[in-house]
């Protein structure tokens, strides 16, 4: 199946995709108080962050995709924090608009002290298409740009199940971390720059 290049009109079309593969996921859950501000709070950070700022692949037949941020790129979405809060808000309470200010911070203050990298916000498949080797495609796109300038790159996995995935694309587990109280664990890993 061929993949191609994210645009900065794909905002819906990753949004969409992010939303349905992590529908399942533990921490999205919790942050987000349920699935409802999944699909807008996704769409929201990729058309005012990881489409403008950075980069990411989507199956043709849009089943699968990613978004990554590249060395130095801020993980700022400017005037998009309004649009992103009043999704959360609207669709989650103040609960979840609380629970993903306290995610992000967390991520941020993980990321500060590392050495430049690539960022992995996020990949993912549609349910119907998990397990089919689509995850791996759109990884080795990115992981070729990334290998090809010598960095390493860096995730947040937030699912148990898929340590295996990432391990397999030479993720390692630097950490095991709560970010809060009643939130389930993060796995941070790092991939470590390859010749």
């Amino acid at each position: 199946m061929p993949l191609r290049a994210l645009n900065t009109a794909d905002d819906d079309l990753i949004g969409s995709i992010i939303a349905a593969g992590f529908a399942d996921d533990p921490v999205n859950l919790w942050t987000f108080r349920g699935t409802g501000a999944m699909r807008p709070a996704f769409t929201a950070m990729a058309k005012h962050l990881y489409l403008k700022r950075g980069f990411g692949h989507v199956m043709a037949d849009g089943t699968a995709g990613s978004l990554w941020l590249p060395p130095g790129a801020p993980k700022a979405y400017g005037i998009g924090n309004l649009t992103l809060g009043w999704h959360i808000l609207k669709h989650g309470g103040a609960r979840a608009l609380n629970n993903s200010l306290v995610i992000d911070g967390f991520m941020a203050r993980n990321r500060k002290p590392l050495p430049p990298h690539y960022y992995l916000f996020a990949i993912a498949a549609l349910p119907t298409h998990q397990g089919k080797g689509l995850g791996g495609q759109v990884m080795r796109a990115a992981l070729e740009r990334i290998d090809a300038e010598r960095m390493p790159a860096y995730l947040e996995n937030s699912k148990h199940e898929n340590l295996g995935f990432y391990r397999h694309h030479g993720f390692e587990v630097m950490e095991e971390a709560t970010p809060a109280k009643g939130c389930p664990p993060l796995w941070l890993m790092w991939r470590p720059a390859r010749a």
